[in-house]
């Protein structure tokens, strides 16, 4: 089985630039969580002192399903990498 180009389904310009480029995405994920998870620990906190208005509740609820998905992209992203090696080692 054929290996697909990365470039031929418009990941990148060059093949090479895919560890760049997924080393940088991990890097500004990471640093974005790192931020981030303070002020959702504070909220989490103080989950039952307040009630959020529903607009608020709303884009809560589109940020998790967006995560969610990005998660999900993610493992799919590293799963494909195991059957990857897998396939090298077999050819």
């Amino acid at each position: 089985m054929a290996k697909v180009r990365a470039s031929d389904v418009g990941f990148c310009v060059v093949d090479s630039n895919a560890n760049v480029i997924a080393d940088t995405l991990v890097h500004r994920i990471r640093q974005a969580a790192a931020e981030m998870e303070s002020h959702v620990n504070r909220l989490y906190r103080g989950r039952k002192a307040y009630d959020l208005e529903e607009g608020t509740k709303l884009d809560l609820d589109k940020t998790i399903e967006q995560l969610a998905y990005m998660a999900r992209t993610l493992r799919e992203v590293q799963n494909e990498q195991s059957k990857v090696v897998y396939l090298q080692a077999a050819e």
